[in-house]
């Protein structure tokens, strides 16, 4: 375009290098009615064209969703695999420690060894109850 506003033909250069491609797009999209309207049309097409890349199911707020979803599920993958360990060393103490097992039955179920005596503290009483 001139400095007036005004579109100049391009030379005969410009539209060889061109070809009959880009001189027909450039007929077809030309400063008349229907230029404009194929204009309109293909804005159109690619406003809703990118609203169906944004919205839709396997759009990608779906896949941001689907991130953050991946990235939880990962992180409790994680904790579970650190479970699965601690689980698999308890397994293998219980199997090969017997004192391990000893211990465990005493803490859990309160055993003794014959002749043991146990005593049991109670916590300390709360001073701050008046007793009358």
């Amino acid at each position: 375009m001139s400095e007036t506003g005004e579109s100049r033909p391009l030379s005969s250069a410009a539209e060889a290098e061109a070809g009959p491609l880009g001189r027909r797009l450039r007929e077809f999209f030309g400063p008349g009615l229907w230029g404009r309207l194929a204009l309109a049309f293909l804005g159109l097409s690619l406003l809703a064209g990118l609203a169906y890349l944004v919205l839709s199911a396997d759009g990608f707020i779906r896949r941001a969703e689907l991130e953050r979803e991946k990235g939880r599920l990962e992180f409790e993958n994680a904790a579970l695999r650190d479970e699965n360990q601690i689980l698999r060393q308890k397994i293998d103490h219980l199997l090969h420690d017997p004192g391990y097992v000893e211990d465990e039955a005493r803490r859990k179920f309160g055993l003794i060894r014959p002749g043991e005596t146990v005593y049991r503290l109670s916590e300390e009483p709360d001073l701050s109850e008046e007793r009358p």
